[in-house]
């Protein structure tokens, strides 16, 4: 009469390959959900600086305030080029173009 299934030893190897596998996924995957988002601001930045020269290009103004995605972007045209500031997780930053 022959049992199958695993021993002790299997399982616990299969355990601590699993735990391994998961202690390194989850970190990676947090890391690149915080990229993104860094990088979706940042995309948010360059298209109030276009909006910014479009506005300076149509009317003349040369300042202005642009919400998107519930985030301040504020634009200044001065010396032909289109500045962005905003805060990006509670850091003030800046996108010259």
């Amino acid at each position: 009469m022959s049992q199958e299934g695993l021993t002790l030893v299997e399982t616990l190897l299969a355990v601590v390959i699993l735990f391994f596998l998961t202690s390194t996924i989850i970190p990676l995957t947090f890391n690149m959900k915080q990229q993104i988002a860094i990088q979706k601001v940042q995309a948010h930045a360059a298209e109030a600086a276009f909006i910014g020269a479009m506005k300076y290009k149509r009317y003349g103004q040369t300042a202005g305030v642009q919400y998107i995605d519930g985030v301040q972007f504020q634009w200044n045209y001065e010396d032909n080029q289109v500045c962005v500031q905003y805060d990006n997780k509670d850091k003030n930053e800046e996108l010259c173009v």
